[in-house]
């Protein structure tokens, strides 16, 4: 009996040994973006030298460490499900569930190589994982300004010949790579035909010359309109046409946790579920593109939401979260770490529920610029802004590099716009196309350069600072970073307010708004309208309070008409290339402490901006640089003001230096030319035209000086108005408002008290209306 007891609790005992025996993976299941993986672990209350590591039942081999009976097995992981089991003597750990997050596909460079008129298209492979034949097909862009035949299509290297007298412009071609698995890719480069010359596309520093004629309208969907959604935008795009916009940047319309502006995102490849469904955003993007309209996405590199699936699971298993290193959990000393804040591990710039991404880890840049990449290929937008990339540059920046030949591999004509200083040239520097025109200084990471001190109540600028003789001393800082100068291919945003900042009329009132309206559109660079400016709407974004009223057009509530204005300055920008080229030097002028002026040129346009930030009308100087023009000395030529109206005529040496009186906090746009520039708003005033009913005569003389004569007719007796306005579209006289008999009536018209400059006559008549123009030349 003693003997077999015996038995039974050796038998116990090696039971509970051989039980007591695991293999633990220090890993837990994950979505993974990188097909090479390790997988590590230890024995437990066992040993052995080595061990069998299966992959969808596919063995490996490996070592076990003598030391700690751990073990650390390279693998390669396939597309989709990859099932892991390691197997030691017997003893089997759990399995571990990996899922490699994207399609394995070649990478493919296009880029053109030309000599004379001959283009060698070429495409480099980057990468082919499966090591694959790869077949080629070049095809030329359907909507190119004229059709190229294309010699050896089918292979990597073909060739484009362009005959004399093509047109010029932009020449796109794509390439399209099949694998002998039938896996797909596709490439793009460009080519550009100006002045009889082909210039190839350089990746690295180019860019689509629609970006030099961008005016970008920002749009944040929630507070658009009440409760806003995708749809409510795609209703009003009539109206931002109207306005003259031709691009609109979308805050972030990704899976959020928090909704408002979208900045905490839980899903990049998803959409916004309270703004709408997939294939709402779809006819948002068609809508705009066929109005002619660029689309660019708001994309948020830098950091995700603290309620991401990864950053929820690296809190819950730790470091045996594979998104443990996907965070940044560690200080260092790159610029802005003095920002730096931690919270629940993670470390952040500004806000506790927006962590930092680590884009020290390899499978983070994979996933990050997979999610960049797959808003291009999917719907077909034309670039992002970039939020917080300056964080992102600052802590790898090579990463920021590598995304822009990502991107523009595919479509290299997409707008990389970053939220970063347009003043560091490193921003430029293989990056980005345009940043903000933010100023040097790290300490304040946003300092808009019109921004004196930073106040979150209030929004302190140039234009409002408390001493005006200072005024233009900090515009010209501004406007040359501080003397030092921009990068050689910087591309300034130039804004009065986005989604961060107070909206200008706030703190500036309408006058000095429409002031800086007026630089801004006459700035190189591009400008930007945030969603209310153009009708003169106060407060701040971070408020919830809705911007437009559905179903009514943008400038319903316009008191003090921005609407137009906006309108034509944009008319001003988009006629005048001299306003989108690089070309700016500042001008002379007198008072020169809150008095500034510039100059704009292109080819044989001149414009010279200058602008009164002082407090009172002003007598101002100015003086023009008339030895740079190379213009004839001997003729009559004409500085109109393109705002006012206002024309002053003289030669050369007359217009090198002239005054003119400025009310408080305007702007003028003068035009020199050797013909009056017919300017106005001729169509921002309603006309329906009867001509069976009343007719409307050309005024004579026509220019005038002061007098001219009016005549009109009209078919039966009624009330008629017979009104003027000047270039603004105000009203500045009433010569008629009275019941007339039907026939023809003339009247007089005295612009004595008038200055010189393009003015509006507008007859109304029994619910109809017609307009024409007359000059007033003193």
């Amino acid at each position: 009996m003693i003997l077999y007891f015996r038995i039974f609790f050796l038998f116990i005992l090696f039971a509970a040994n051989l039980f007591a025996q695991s293999i633990t993976i220090n890993k837990k299941d994950a979505e993974v973006w990188s097909t090479s993986q390790v997988i590590k672990g230890r024995l437990k209350d066992f040993y052995s030298a080595t061990g069998t590591l299966y992959r969808n039942n596919t063995p490996i081999d490996f070592n076990i460490s003598s030391q700690d009976n751990s073990f650390a097995v390279p693998i390669i992981v396939d597309e989709g499900a990859n099932s892991i089991l390691v197997e030691v003597e017997s003893v089997l750990s759990d399995t571990l569930h990996l899922h490699l997050a994207y399609d394995i596909h070649p990478e493919i460079y296009a880029f053109a190589e030309v000599s004379s008129f001959i283009i060698t298209l070429k495409a480099q492979t980057i990468e082919n994982p499966k090591s694959e034949k790869l077949n080629y097909s070049w095809i030329a862009d359907e909507n190119n300004p004229a059709v190229v035949s294309i010699v050896n299509g089918s292979d990597s290297i073909a060739s484009a010949l362009f005959s004399v007298g093509i047109p010029e412009g932009e020449y796109y071609f794509d390439v399209l790579v099949t694998t002998s698995s039938n896996d797909t890719t596709k490439a793009r480069t460009f080519v550009t035909l100006k002045n009889d010359v082909i210039t190839p596309f350089k990746i690295t520093t180019d860019y689509a010359t629609w970006i030099d004629s961008a005016i970008i309208y920002e749009i944040t969907p929630y507070i658009f309109v009440n409760n806003g959604k995708f749809n409510n935008i795609t209703t009003k795009i009539p109206d931002l046409v109207r306005l003259g916009v031709n691009s609109i940047w979308i805050q972030p319309i990704y899976s959020t946790y928090y909704g408002g502006q979208g900045y905490d995102i839980v899903d990049y490849f998803n959409v916004r579920s309270d703004l709408g469904t997939e294939q709402d955003l779809r006819n948002l993007i068609q809508t705009a593109k066929a109005n002619g309209l660029k689309v660019l996405f708001n994309f948020v590199p830098n950091h995700s939401s603290i309620q991401h699936p990864y950053a929820k699971n690296s809190t819950l298993y730790g470091t045996n979260s594979h998104y443990w290193d996907f965070y940044q959990r560690e200080t260092d000393s790159a610029p802005y770490s003095q920002h730096y804040h931690f919270y629940q591990g993670f470390i952040n710039y500004f806000w506790n529920d927006l962590p930092n991404l680590n884009f020290n880890n390899p499978e983070v840049h994979k996933w990050i610029t997979e999610a960049a990449k797959y808003w291009i290929e999917k719907f077909d937008i034309d670039g992002y802004r970039f939020d917080a990339v300056w964080g992102v540059t600052a802590r790898n920046s090579q990463f920021t590099k590598d995304l822009r030949l990502a991107l523009k591999r595919i479509k290299p004509e997409i707008l990389m716009l970053a939220e970063d200083k347009a003043s560091q040239e490193q921003v430029f520097d293989e990056r980005f196309d345009v940043a903000f025109d933010w100023a040097p200084n790290e300490v304040w990471v946003s300092q808009w350069m019109w921004q004196t001190i930073y106040n979150p109540s209030t929004n302190p600028t140039i234009f409002n600072f408390s001493n005006q003789n200072q005024r233009s001393s900090r515009l010209r800082n501004a406007l040359t970073n501080y003397g030092n100068g921009f990068a050689e291919n910087s591309k300034i945003l130039h804004f009065m307010t986005n989604n961060d900042v107070f909206y200008f009329v706030t703190h500036h009132g309408v006058e000095r708004t429409k002031m800086v309206s007026a630089l801004m559109f006459a700035l190189n660079g591009i400008p930007l309208i945030y969603n209310g400016l153009e009708i003169g709407k106060s407060g701040h974004p971070y408020s919830t309070e809705f911007i437009f009223f559905p179903g009514l057009p943008i400038d319903y509530d316009d008191p003090d008409k921005f609407f137009p204005y906006f309108q034509y300055l944009i008319h001003l920008r988009k006629s005048y290339p001299a306003l989108r080229s690089d070309n700016f030097a500042e001008i002379t002028v007198s008072p020169s402490s809150y008095v500034f002026g510039f100059r704009r040129w292109l080819g044989e346009q001149n414009l010279f901006t200058v602008l009164n930030m002082g407090a009172s009308a002003t007598n101002v100087t100015i003086n023009l640089p008339i030895k740079d023009l190379n213009f004839d000395t001997t003729i009559t030529y004409y500085l109109t003001d393109l705002i006012s109206g206002e024309v002053i005529p003289g030669t050369l040496s007359e217009l090198e230096q002239f005054s003119t009186v400025m009310n408080q906090h305007s702007a003028k746009i003068y035009s020199l030319a050797d013909t009056i520039v017919v300017v106005g708003f001729q169509d921002e005033i309603a006309q329906d035209f009867l001509p069976d009913e009343f007719e409307l005569e050309q005024n004579f003389p026509n220019p005038f000086n002061p007098i001219t004569n009016i005549s009109y007719s009209i078919s039966s007796q009624g009330k008629v108005d017979l009104i003027v306005y000047d270039i603004l579209g105000r009203g500045i006289q009433s010569i008629v408002s009275e019941v007339q008999a039907p026939g023809k009536h003339r009247v007089t018209f005295d612009g004595s008290k008038l200055s010189s400059g393009i003015y509006f006559y507008r007859l109304i008549f029994n619910g109809g209306s017609i307009i024409k123009k007359m000059t007033l030349i003193k």
